[in-house]
């Protein structure tokens, strides 16, 4: 949240008063808390590069998932001395894809020094302060020809990259993985114009963007391309719109009606409610089973009712790994530092939660195949989503008509025994093949059975 040391906040009775007696430092904090700017988009739109809250590191007492553990992209973490062997590796990349680009350092410098002041107030104002600005040029530049070849070598078949330096898997896993931290992001105006000048053979450099971005998704079913109707402002808001099937280009109505909203939650409204009848086993009860969705973007979510009897939930399928949940994280924190975003990795999230009471509701959902679990321990995933989803706060209008049809359903169904009866006898003997084997197996034990009785009276009134 963004605070200002605005003379407004203070009643005019009290003016005097402060300015003799009130140390404003104390009062209204040091100016460093107007280091994070939140809601203030930059002239093109994009939202600056924020860290990381103090409440969402609150949540968690690690900081795993903020810090990177290879390789520092941008300023915020920027010379630690744990990342240095990274850092030689970056200056080898550079220059490859400088020289494989066929362009020149010399140019290539010049223009993000052109830019260099709007580059950087997508970052905190310390940063401006802390580096000279030929520092920064050279810090962009280097990250941002790293990052593109890391990309390309990702994308392109050819012989050499990576695999000529002998990396494992787990250091190419650490490395992609660094690259989509919030505080490990640059511009994506860097990006662009390194490359736009570059000259490969083959695929371009932003369909290489788009296929490495997707890559990071798990089990990409059905996904094919990302709708791309607004310029990211960095390759973790790519991935976001990767994950929900578009990035969206707001109008400004829009923009200010989701300021409203989370402006409306952080002065202490509750969380949506999300029904009477919300987790795994209850909707369950309701006769309500769960499918896989056709696709894995994460607004692919339907509910179908057949006649109040049963119905179908369907969710697009989700891995969770240690990957996995450090990406969810930094997902998280980016929504959680944009006012103006739509919060649909949030609201999916705490959709899930809504689901997930018990380890039990973990182990139904892996069954119907829509969660794929590789952390281990079913409770540690129900303790994932009740710990950190549980805390935060979804857009009230996200799956809200999936939420009311569930309700209706549910409300249909307990108003008619003749339902419950009907939903009951389906899973008692429909619910799975050996029960329906069974039941066949009954049936025709009942026929043959009364055949047998009928031909003996035949046979026996024939005598």
């Amino acid at each position: 949240m963004r605070f200002t040391r605005d003379e407004d906040f203070v009643p005019v009775e009290y003016k005097n008063f402060f300015e003799e007696n009130i140390d404003n430092e104390v009062w209204f904090g040091r100016e460093v808390s107007t280091d994070i700017e939140e809601g203030i988009p930059n002239p093109n739109g994009c939202q600056k590069i924020s860290k990381v809250s103090t409440t969402l590191r609150n949540i968690l007492d690690s900081i795993e998932w903020i810090e990177p553990s290879v390789i520092s992209i941008g300023p915020y973490h920027y010379g630690r001395d744990y990342l240095q062997e990274g850092q030689k590796l970056k200056s080898l990349c550079a220059q490859m894809f400088i020289d494989e680009s066929n362009q020149q350092m010399e140019i290539l410098y010049h223009t993000v020094e052109k830019e260099i002041e709007e580059l950087t107030n997508r970052y905190e104002h310390w940063v401006r302060t802390q580096y000279s600005t030929k520092k920064l040029t050279t810090m962009l530049l280097l990250d941002g020809c790293f990052l593109l070849y890391v990309i390309y070598c990702f994308c392109d078949s050819k012989e050499g990259g990576f695999n000529s330096w002998k990396f494992t898997n787990h250091q190419m896993a650490c490395i992609k993985q660094d690259l989509f931290l919030l505080e490990n992001q640059l511009p994506f105006r860097v990006l662009y114009l390194l490359y736009r000048n570059a000259q490969f053979s083959g695929m371009s450099m932003e369909d290489m963007i788009e296929e490495f971005v997707i890559t990071n998704i798990p089990m990409p079913r059905g996904i094919s391309g990302i709708l791309r109707t607004d310029t990211p402002c960095h390759l973790l808001h790519f991935l976001q719109g990767a994950f929900l099937g578009r990035l969206e280009a707001k109008t400004s109505q829009q923009q200010t009606q989701l300021r409203r909203e989370r402006k409306s939650f952080r002065r202490g409204q509750e969380r949506p409610n999300w029904g009477t009848y919300k987790n795994v086993q209850q909707l369950m009860a309701a006769g309500i089973r769960f499918k896989p969705s056709k696709s894995n973007y994460l607004t692919d979510i339907s509910f179908t009712s057949y006649f109040g009897i049963t119905g179908c939930l369907r969710l697009p399928p989700i891995t969770i790994n240690t990957s996995t949940l450090i990406t969810f994280l930094n997902l998280i924190a980016f929504e959680s530092s944009d006012t103006t975003n739509h919060l649909g990795v949030i609201s999916y999230l705490c959709f899930l939660d809504s689901l997930i009471d018990h380890w039990d509701d973990v182990k139904e959902l892996q069954s119907a195949r829509v969660l794929h679990n590789f952390v281990g321990d079913q409770r540690e995933v129900a303790q994932f989503f009740n710990h950190v989803c549980g805390k935060l706060v979804p857009n009230p209008v996200t799956y809200r008509d999936v939420q009311q049809q569930i309700e209706a359903h549910v409300e249909r169904y307990y108003r008619s025994k003749t339902r419950i009866w009907l939903s009951q006898c389906r899973y008692t003997y429909f619910g799975s093949p050996w029960s329906i084997i069974a039941l066949i197996g009954a049936v025709l034990g009942l026929f043959l059975t009364a055949v047998q009785a009928c031909t003996s009276v035949f046979s026996d009134s024939t005598k």
